[in-house]
């Protein structure tokens, strides 16, 4: 799932525009935003708003202008590949 964090005027990370981030599900997202871009005040993400895809396509942030004419900063991408192992047996 994509997620959009975005930032307005004064005191986060960027001046407007966002930053997109691939997880899972929206608490990973989050944990892992906060990873580059830990909160100013404890508690309180370091963005304007967070967006899933849907929610984001919906807004005028998402057409021509962007977000105070600014677009995405950053994608962080979260992923896993799992390894299954082979058992083996001593014939």
């Amino acid at each position: 799932m994509k997620f959009y964090f975005t930032y307005g005027t004064d005191g986060q990370p960027f001046f407007g525009g966002w930053t997109e981030v691939v997880a899972p599900n929206k608490d990973i997202a989050v944990a892992v935003f906060r990873m580059y871009h830990p909160d100013k005040i404890e508690g309180i993400v370091n963005c304007s708003t967070i967006y899933t895809e849907e929610e984001f396509k919906k807004t005028r942030m998402a057409g021509p202008d962007g977000n105070f004419h600014r677009f995405c900063h950053e994608i962080i991408t979260v992923t896993r590949t799992v390894h299954n192992e082979r058992s083996t047996t001593n014939d």
